[in-house]
């Protein structure tokens, strides 16, 4: 399709602020009261973590509305940010994220460079035989379109033979290859970049999580999201072997859920819906 597609001045802006891509967000450890050995889940950390001040979290930061950059391009918000500062109030440890491609995320953490990962990750058994989750948010994978296509495409056999964008390390990669006639997949590094394809006219659709497409659809003239015609889990991500760290993580979840932080930190970005009462490790089935 050759059409030309207008975005709205804030919605670009929006869009394009996470392209500046930094090694960390504005995440200093420095005196921050988050660093203390008298937070209630300090002794549940690996004893080889108990004395540091925190732990480097992999992650994409251009995944609105998980993360993305604010507009000095350095501070990391969303609802993993959020997260994470209920976690770090848990653990008694500073957890610093660090804006890589999403699919180095895997190959970091089981190089040992990452602790943890938190990018919005979709907990499915192929991973599980590389990497292992702590769940914590449910999401389904849905199709992006321009409004004027209408309810057009809803599902994969409604896309069959169009062009679809796709974020590079995503599953909607292996989804995209099951239909007939054959879509035409073509692969961005990440969302953005996606979007601002599909608002230009370079890709049919997008296929991409409904949640954080819901929300940058919101904020873009002329694109809709459909409701998600797949449903898993998404996870916090660590490297095999972890399990102590992992069961801290979970316990923190826990208490997070109790004292409403938890559900605080959907509520601040409209995502109740994905909400879920209980944090399994690798609670993926498919």
């Amino acid at each position: 399709m050759n059409r030309r597609h207008r975005i709205g001045a804030l919605a670009a802006a929006a869009l394009l602020a996470p392209f500046a891509l930094v090694a960390c967000g504005d995440n200093s450890a420095e005196a921050d009261p988050a660093v203390s050995k008298d937070a209630p889940l300090h002794d549940m950390l690996p004893e080889e973590l108990q004395d540091k001040d925190s732990l480097t979290i992999a992650s994409n930061v251009e995944y609105p509305p998980f993360e993305f950059l604010d507009s000095d391009n350095k501070t990391v918000l969303g609802i993993d940010r959020e997260i994470a500062d209920g976690l770090e109030k848990q653990l008694g440890i500073k957890l610093v994220f660090d804006n890589i491609a999403f699919d180095a995320i895997i190959p970091g953490l089981e190089s040992g460079r990452y602790e943890m990962a938190m990018s919005a990750m979709t907990d499915n058994l192929e991973r599980q035989q590389q990497v292992d989750f702590v769940d914590y948010f449910k999401a389904g994978a849905g199709v992006m379109s321009r409004t004027e296509d209408g309810d057009s495409y809803q599902t994969l056999d409604d896309i069959c033979g169009l062009t679809a964008g796709i974020v590079k390390g995503t599953t909607e990669v292996p989804q995209a290859a099951e239909g007939k006639p054959p879509i035409e997949s073509v692969i961005f590094p990440g969302q953005n970049q996606a979007i601002l394809a599909i608002a230009n006219g370079r890709v049919d659709v997008v296929l991409m999580d409904s949640a954080p497409g819901a929300y940058a659809a919101a904020q873009t003239t002329g694109l809709q999201m459909s409701p998600p015609y797949q449903s898993q889990p998404f996870g916090v991500v660590f490297a095999k072997g972890t399990d102590e760290l992992q069961k801290a993580v979970q316990k923190a979840l826990e208490n997070m859920l109790e004292s409403g932080d938890y559900e605080a930190a959907l509520a601040k970005y409209g995502l109740e819906s994905g909400a879920v009462d209980a944090f399994p490790i690798n609670g993926a089935t498919e």
